[in-house]
């Protein structure tokens, strides 16, 4: 925008107005700013306004490549094959509760203190399932 330009739509609105700059998204405005101010720095007027950190996460004292690590993969671990996908789903569940994995269960609802994970398609415990079984078992 050309000063000219910007000095023709500022007319239109009374002198006496509060002035606000608005930093925005696409959809959504993000900031507004009251406080702000004309400077020029070489190549004409810059209009200026200073962040607000107040809706931000700001990290003090580590540099970028600290902060920015790999995700972890989901952990994955061979636990059997089930009759069903979802008797797959709670024997997983079983497990991640059991061994206190700080991960989301499938079923969060559903009873896995009480629960006894069936056995998997060969007719066989889990090595990982019967290891828990057989901790709940002595414990009780």
């Amino acid at each position: 925008m050309k000063v000219k330009q910007l000095i023709d739509v500022l007319k239109r609105f009374d002198p006496e107005a509060d002035v606000r700059l608005c930093m925005s998204l696409p959809g959504r405005v993000i900031e507004t700013h009251e406080r702000v101010w004309v400077a020029d720095y070489g190549g004409g007027p810059q209009i200026g306004a200073a962040l607000d950190f107040r809706g931000f996460h700001v990290y003090v004292g580590c540099g970028l490549e600290q902060f920015v690590r790999e995700i972890p993969d989901r952990m994955e671990i061979d636990l059997g094959q089930y009759e069903s996908p979802e008797t797959a789903a709670k024997v997983r569940d079983f497990y991640v509760y059991h061994m206190g994995i700080d991960e989301p269960l499938a079923h969060p609802d559903f009873d896995y203190e009480d629960w006894i994970p069936p056995r998997t398609t060969s007719g066989e415990y889990n090595e990982h399932v019967a290891r828990i079984l057989k901790a709940k078992l002595l414990n009780d």
